[in-house]
């Protein structure tokens, strides 16, 4: 019993060594059973439009809410004009839950179903927590909720939010929404409509009127 109590630290160690090597094996396990899909990017309106809007957003901030209203409302006007790309920037210096809700509409997509979680997530902004994400997958037809949450649990979509946010960071954005219009970042997206309308319906030249006696 001595000797035990002598070398509890070692024995310590040895179980918390088991631990992990049982919890390793479990977590690979069920990440064997987990098949992602290769997704590209999220595209909405017309995909081989020359006219092309990346945000840049966060599921959590309130200007990005505004944000997702606006940019239904130019898809309803110029669906058929341009394509829209969402990129994922969650500011997780100022909001905890934006990055896991990154992760969730993502694994959402791995089943086609990102813009209904996107759309989900911008509409109730105020409620983030791991339990309302569960919600709002139980809430998306024909999504299998296990296989989402699993692929939430084991942090399967976290490369697929780096990436967004590497690229983000790498052009030098550093708030949200972040708009890029055909290349360009725009200043003041409050002026997107009538710089898309510019690109998409632009003014036909006035033909010369002939004058014959």
């Amino acid at each position: 019993m001595n000797k035990f109590k002598k070398y509890w630290w070692a024995w310590a160690i040895i179980l918390a060594i088991v631990l992990l090597v049982i919890w390793l094996g479990i977590n690979n396990a069920n990440q064997a059973k987990y098949t992602e899909k290769i997704n590209g990017p999220h595209i909405q309106g017309n995909a081989s439009s020359s006219v092309s809007l990346v945000e840049f957003s966060d599921f959590q901030c309130p200007a990005c809410g505004m944000a997702f209203q606006a940019v239904e409302g130019l898809l309803q006007k110029y669906g058929d004009k341009i394509k829209f790309e969402y990129r994922n920037f969650p500011l997780v210096s100022i909001h905890r839950y934006a990055y896991r809700a990154a992760e969730a509409a993502e694994c959402a997509a791995d089943q086609s179903k990102f813009w209904e979680m996107h759309d989900l997530l911008f509409t109730n902004q105020q409620n983030l927590t791991n339990m309302d994400l569960a919600k709002y997958a139980s809430q998306i037809d024909g999504l299998d909720v296990a296989s989402w949450q699993n692929c939430l649990n084991l942090g399967i979509k976290a490369k697929r939010v780096d990436e967004d946010l590497a690229e983000g960071n790498k052009q030098g954005y550093n708030s949200t929404p972040t708009f890029i219009l055909n290349g360009q970042k725009v200043e003041d997206w409050s002026k997107l409509d009538e710089m898309i309308k510019a690109l998409v319906e632009p003014l036909v030249p006035t033909q010369p009127i002939s004058i014959t006696n």
